[in-house]
């Protein structure tokens, strides 16, 4: 899925992620502190996510918010990811520059170690957001460019669903 956030000035800011889940909270995906998606969304919690399946003509929108799982539910989706996946997410420092080769894997070797030593352990800086979704659109292509599109919107109390027929 594709994560839409905003940065400091405004800017957006998109890039693909995995869908963790979904449950009755919403759509949930990972990130470690300190990213620019985690700090992004800490401060303007107002996302976007799309899912698109070209081979399909298929899309979904969904907008709404992202709020930060309990610390218990992120450690167990730490625990859960492949060995390599966790040595990754500790090694590296996301987003920021790599002067030198090297420094990435003596980060590596030393996370190889830790985990070695303590199999049980859970990066602290692991998160793992929900989106509760307050507008969900549906599109779906045509090959005569009269693309049917329905849109559902939560009403300002949150209690119901209110759906549209889009024009194309």
């Amino acid at each position: 899925m594709t994560l839409s956030t905003s940065d400091a000035d405004g800017r957006p800011d998109a890039r693909i992620l995995i869908l963790k889940n979904v449950d009755r909270r919403g759509w949930h995906f990972a990130s470690k502190a300190g990213s620019p998606k985690a700090m992004q969304v800490d401060s303007q919690p107002q996302v976007a996510l799309t899912f698109y399946w070209p081979a399909l003509g298929r899309q979904i929108r969904l907008r709404g918010i992202a709020t930060l799982l309990p610390a218990e539910e992120c450690a167990a989706d730490f625990l859960g990811r492949p060995v390599g996946a966790r040595i990754s997410a500790v090694a590296s420092r996301q987003s920021e520059a790599l002067e030198d080769e090297w420094q990435l894997e003596a980060n590596i070797s030393e996370t190889k170690a830790l985990l070695k030593a303590n199999p049980d352990y859970v990066s602290p800086a692991w998160r793992v957001y929900t989106v509760a979704p307050d507008t969900v659109e549906f599109w779906q292509g045509a090959s005569d460019r009269n693309h049917k599109r329905l849109r559902y919107h939560l009403t300002d109390d949150g209690q119901e669903w209110e759906s549209a027929h889009l024009w194309p």
